[in-house]
């Protein structure tokens, strides 16, 4: 490039990719030679030009070989790294304009009119090999069934402290559980779930008639030392994954009144009064339909029937419905809480019975959580020591802590306390106190030990206490 100046003089100047811009003043005519030097610029991030293949004007024929043989061993990695896909169909979004004859134009002209459309296209593609591959492996494991296992084993003593000698003093007691669990992928956003279940042993309940159990592994199935079928049931997610179904045999517990740390036999409370709500009179677990809806925005909405009666023939005479409102709080300065009110409805009695509660916990720090339930409804008693159908209003409550990585012996360890209390009017009441310690052996093996202290009181009958330490080994693979 030349810049003319005056008196027939003119500046030389002279650029190539990756060097420096050299200039120089010339006259026309001139006998002189011209002699060009250009510097290489220091680019960071772009590639390496052949600085030294310009020289005096002549180019570097080894140094421009050097770069062709880098190019074609980045080209040789490239194809032999990657492969090209099955043809894809893609959407694309375009806007056109659109004149009053219908023709369509690329760009704005008078009178036409803009509008969006979309064209499909066939196309191939590149894609890294371990991209393939990983794609593949997650088609393969989206077809087949996941095999689970979990098995405990729970020990019990019975030391009674006051009251009238119960034939439950001194006694031990030890219940074994195993269970199976299956899961699929039927299609996207459908699954299929079981959980076969044996137990073996006797728990303290089988000699005791309290309100509430004191070994929660054997709430709601039919009977011990047999395989159950505890759950086996079909989900699938709607509407943006905000609305579920969930349908087959069912247990309500897993989507009513739940609770964040108090709500698992296998790793923190052992009594069922810690577990869930006794108000909430669950039948054994059967056939039933729920349905759950999530809006995104902390509020949830839940609702389900199940039949209550194994040996009914109808579900209309055998029906029971749970409905529930949750909602996820973070108070200013707090963590993460839950909140949940729900309505019990069933007619297991003959005629239609109900009850309210609620179920709370709410994160104070990272590792310390509180929790709380209330329960008030109709419910069944036992009387006298013998299972008799009560139906009364009947009152609930219990409320307790846990920590968690905060004042253990190892990281992940966990332990808790709460307090449980139920109440029939003209009837009996029970009030148990529980504490247990949680030990992380390995990621698949946990050891808990815990001490429950009871104080019952039936109908017509002097109140007794008892204490009943525990150990639990469980372990899920």
């Amino acid at each position: 490039m030349f810049d003319q100046v005056p008196a027939g003089r003119y500046v030389l100047q002279v650029d190539a990719p990756g060097l420096a811009r050299s200039s120089q003043e010339i006259t026309v005519p001139s006998a002189r030679a011209l002699a060009v030097s250009l510097e290489a610029l220091d680019i960071r991030g772009g590639e390496p030009e052949p600085a030294a293949a310009i020289a005096g004007g002549f180019a570097d024929t080894q140094a421009l070989l050097d770069r062709i043989k880098k190019l074609e061993q980045r080209l040789s990695d490239l194809e032999s790294g990657t492969v090209l896909s099955e043809p894809e169909t893609r959407v694309k979004r375009i806007e056109v304009y659109v004149d009053k004859n219908g023709n369509e134009h690329d760009a704005p002209v008078e009178g036409a009119k803009k509008t969006v459309t979309y064209q499909r296209e066939r196309v191939y593609r590149r894609q890294w090999l371990s991209e393939k591959l990983e794609q593949a492996f997650a088609d393969q494991d989206a077809r087949k069934i996941t095999v689970g296992m979990s098995a405990a084993s729970v020990t019990q003593f019975a030391r009674q402290t006051s009251g009238p000698t119960n034939e439950t003093n001194g006694h031990a007691y030890q219940l074994a559980s195993a269970d199976l669990l299956f899961s699929a992928g039927l299609a996207q956003y459908t699954s299929f779930f079981a959980d076969i279940v044996g137990l073996s042993g006797a728990p303290p309940d089988a000699e005791r008639h309290g309100l509430t159990l004191l070994n929660s592994y054997s709430s709601r199935l039919v009977r011990n030392n047999e395989v159950n079928v505890r759950e086996a049931w079909v989900k699938t997610e709607l509407f943006s994954q905000k609305l579920a179904l969930v349908a087959g045999r069912v247990d309500m517990t897993n989507y009513f009144d739940r609770n964040a740390v108090a709500n698992d036999e296998t790793s923190e409370f052992v009594s069922d009064a810690l577990v869930n709500n006794p108000v909430l009179v669950l039948p054994t677990n059967g056939s039933g339909v729920i349905g759950l809806f999530d809006a995104k925005n902390g509020l949830s909405f839940r609702a389900g029937f199940q039949q209550t009666n194994s040996d009914a023939t109808n579900l209309t005479e055998s029906i029971y419905t749970l409905s529930e409102v949750g909602y996820v709080a973070r108070p200013p300065g707090l963590s993460e809480g839950n909140y949940r009110v729900w309505y019990r409805s069933d007619n297991s009695t003959g005629s239609r019975r109900g009850a309210v509660g609620l179920s709370a916990d709410q994160k104070l720090t990272p590792i310390f959580t509180l929790f709380g339930r209330y329960g008030s409804g109709e419910v069944d008693a036992p009387t006298s020591g013998a299972a008799t159908l009560f139906s009364t209003g009947g009152r609930f409550y219990s409320a307790g802590f846990q920590l968690q990585n905060g004042f253990v012996f190892n990281p992940l360890d966990r332990w808790g306390v709460g307090y449980a209390q139920t109440v029939i009017p003209s009837g009996p009441s029970e009030k148990l106190l529980e504490g247990y310690y949680n030990l992380r052996i390995s990621e698949k093996l946990r050891l808990s030990f815990s001490l429950q202290h009871l104080l019952e009181s039936p109908v017509g009958e002097e109140s007794h206490a008892f204490l009943f330490p525990g150990v639990r080994l469980q372990a899920s693979f």
